[in-house]
């Protein structure tokens, strides 16, 4: 009982979503299997009615055949109006309504041509006895069925067929409505009853409807945080996670960012800020994000406290034209941009300048084989950008970059390494923005890269 009640509170608080459901609901049974069974048993109805009153003689026998016609036209004619005029399916509760009085009123007109002649008392007794049954079933019938969003809509329908039921009939013949007004009153009390349970039904079925869609769409919200868009879609169309995301060999430029010395940084909005700067990365990498190629400007790989990992050109494909070293850099100072952004309205009292670092080498997608299957990135292509970040720190090329800052007046800055691969790549109006460190002249030896001959650096507020 505390269940139901639970379930009538929870359609009165969604009463727009469930007067659409009940209004679905009634859709349905006008168009589907229940209607197409009403018309048959009335259209069985009119016609062993019609053979009854034929063999007694009834001369208004024949005017049996169409007592039924207007209800079973509508139940007939419903579906190709509801297809040719879709507004039509918004009254189908009224419509229901409407169709199970024209039962009620078409029963009447059974009653009117049956009783129409005139008969000896014995006969019209039996007659009486024989539509008593039928008054009952009409009337539990049309009572039954409704469609209304609060359930003493219904008791009122009901209430006022039952008065157009015994107004109808006494007007046809009081004699029958004398014999058989208890037929009336428990047709009518019968098919309240079932109304009632039918509207529980309804209720309770909205419910757990409604929930397990909520419920669906929460975890749908929620898993759209940790995948993209595209993978959403292929696994509602029934594919697997490990089918959604690339996971051959390639190559790509990976970007690796960190901010320098962070760990100085001491501020109660330090964590807020190092999340407001990821977030305007992660936008970043999503420009011109589309599925099919799927492509976008960079993938967002990973955060590591202070750093920010990304991939160029896979597993997304680069979205311009350009060469891939030209959109990895363009890229790079887009985010610094972005960076100098969020240090402005951080407002510290201290400069906070960021690196990164470029390298373009092979790289594969992956799923964890158990557990979580998060996707992730490995190859040569992410061990030499992080080394390729941090040799800013070698005193060797700390050096060189230091002076050349000074040249430029500058104290503190943001610094873009790359490799010589990336820079060899670029279009000129970027390979002028680098400076050449040449590692042999420093004695310096990068053993991730063991080939590099030159690291090219860039130096900007």
């Amino acid at each position: 009982m505390m269940s139901q009640v639970k379930f009538g509170q929870y359609a009165i608080e969604h009463i727009h979503e469930f007067r659409n459901e009940l209004r679905d609901e009634a859709s349905r049974a006008l168009s589907g299997w229940a209607g197409k069974v009403a018309a048959v048993l009335l259209i069985f109805s009119s016609l062993i009615t019609w053979y009854t009153l034929e063999g007694a003689g009834n001369p208004a026998a024949f005017y049996t055949l169409f007592t039924y016609v207007p209800v079973i036209l509508l139940v007939l004619l419903y579906p190709i109006l509801s297809l040719l005029a879709s507004s039509l399916e918004k009254y189908a509760p009224t419509l229901v309504d409407a169709g199970t009085l024209g039962v009620l009123l078409g029963f009447c007109a059974t009653l009117h041509f049956a009783f129409a002649p005139d008969q000896d008392p014995a006969a019209r007794a039996q007659l009486h006895l024989d539509l008593s049954g039928q008054l009952n079933f009409v009337l539990l019938m049309t009572t039954a069925l409704s469609y209304h969003t609060r359930f003493r809509i219904t008791v009122i329908r009901n209430l006022s067929f039952a008065v157009v039921a015994v107004a109808v009939i006494y007007g046809i013949s009081p004699e029958y409505l004398t014999d058989n007004f208890i037929q009336v009153l428990q047709g009518v009390s019968a098919g309240t009853i079932f109304a009632w349970l039918f509207f529980q039904r309804i209720q309770t079925r909205f419910y757990y409807k409604s929930i397990d869609a909520d419920t669906r769409q929460h975890l749908y919200n929620q898993l759209s945080k940790l995948v993209y868009p595209h993978q959403l879609a292929m696994i509602k169309a029934g594919d697997e996670l490990e089918d959604t995301m690339p996971v051959e060999k390639s190559q790509a430029i990976i970007n690796v960012f960190d901010v320098q010395n962070s760990s100085d940084i001491k501020h109660e909005r330090t964590k807020s800020f190092f999340l407001d700067v990821f977030r305007a990365f992660s936008q970043i990498c999503m420009m011109g994000y589309r599925h099919n190629p799927l492509q976008s400007r960079a993938f967002r790989l990973k955060e590591t406290g202070d750093g920010f990992i990304s991939s160029i050109g896979y597993p997304f494909m680069a979205p311009d034209n350009t060469s891939l070293a030209d959109h990895a850099v363009a890229t790079a100072l887009m985010m610094f941009r972005a960076f100098n952004t969020e240090v402005r309205q951080f407002q510290y009292t201290h400069p906070i300048k960021a690196a990164i670092g470029l390298a373009y080498n092979s790289v594969q997608g992956t799923f964890q084989s158990s557990g979580i299957k998060a996707y992730d990135l490995f190859g040569d292509a992410l061990i030499q950008a992080y080394r390729y970040e941090e040799i800013r720190k070698q005193p060797e090329i700390e050096q060189v970059i230091r002076q050349r800052a000074a040249e430029e007046g500058l104290t503190h800055y943001n610094i873009l390494i790359i490799q010589d691969v990336v820079f060899n790549s670029l279009h000129e109006r970027y390979q002028q923005l680098f400076h050449r460190i040449d590692l042999q002249e420093v004695g310096y030896l990068i053993r991730q890269d063991a080939k590099a001959r030159f690291v090219y650096f860039h130096i900007l507020e």
